[in-house]
């Protein structure tokens, strides 16, 4: 009961802060992200260090924030898209960087420093896109899309969770995740489209076409984030990928279902918006 309590109040305490920073303004948000990027990547560090592995800490981490902030300012409109040209140099020193660590395994340090960046880095920072998108004729920060994100994970969760326990049967994936169901996923995508619907109510601007399919794909997209993640933990032989919240792990358990949703989510907005 004790713990079930913790989680309850934390989950909402991370709720509150999350949309809070999203609705007071660009600048919260960035600011925040950015912050979540740094230390989730750094997390991932950490489990590639429990797995044996040297990676790149702090060579990646800043390769990892310099791309969330160029990825900030370039949807921003305040700076333009060749100004990516400043990540490249950047992030072909890593190898040059591994010359000197005389550390073993080298290429696969080297590879985990990479996809580090690329599985943790690049979603938080196509965020910034899907908060900065054109409306009216021109590109501003709209919060309301970011917003609509979260909350079909987190009602997806919820259904997924009270679906499965209910209906359960059949087995999503067994050897990753014993306890997800195709139940719990079918149960998932009701309450995310339940959401989306109520919405459009709250949203109006935002048809339901376009919150519907946004909230399919990211129920579907952010279940493989889920097993991914769960793949990478089992792999190691950690229950969770940090203790950055009591009661909820750490912050990649928080956010796997966005590192792949958001990718998703990035390209459906190229026909939508």
């Amino acid at each position: 009961m004790k713990e079930l309590l913790t989680r309850t109040i934390w989950g909402i305490l991370f709720a509150t802060v999350l949309t809070g920073a999203i609705i007071l303004g660009s600048y919260t948000f960035g600011a925040l992200f950015l912050i979540i990027s740094v230390l989730a990547l750094r997390e991932f560090y950490t489990l590639c260090r429990e797995a044996g592995f040297s990676p790149q800490v702090y060579s990646g981490i800043f390769t990892g924030a310099l791309l969330f902030i160029l990825s900030f300012f370039i949807a921003k409109l305040a700076i333009p898209l060749n100004a990516y040209l400043y990540f490249l140099p950047v992030f072909y020193a890593l190898p040059v960087f591994e010359l000197f660590r005389k550390q073993k395994n080298p290429i696969a340090n080297l590879s985990l420093t990479g996809f580090g960046i690329i599985y943790v880095s690049l979603p938080f920072s196509l965020l910034n896109f899907v908060a900065f998108h054109e409306m009216g004729g021109t590109i501003d920060y709209h919060y309301e899309l970011l917003i609509s994100l979260f909350l079909f994970i987190w009602a997806s969760d919820s259904g997924a969770y009270l679906f499965g326990v209910r209906f359960g049967r059949h087995r999503l994936f067994e050897r990753i995740s014993p306890k997800k169901s195709w139940e719990g996923l079918i149960g998932g995508i009701f309450t995310a489209l339940f959401t989306a619907w109520v919405l459009t109510f709250v949203f109006p601007e935002y048809s339901f076409l376009l919150l519907g399919v946004m909230a399919i794909l990211v129920v579907l997209a952010g279940t493989f984030g889920d097993l991914v993640e769960s793949m990478i933990k089992r792999s190691i032989g950690v229950k969770d990928s940090g203790k950055f919240m009591p009661g909820h792990g750490g912050l990649l358990d928080r956010f796997d279902s966005i590192l792949l949703a958001s990718p998703v989510i990035y390209f459906v907005f190229q026909f939508f918006l």
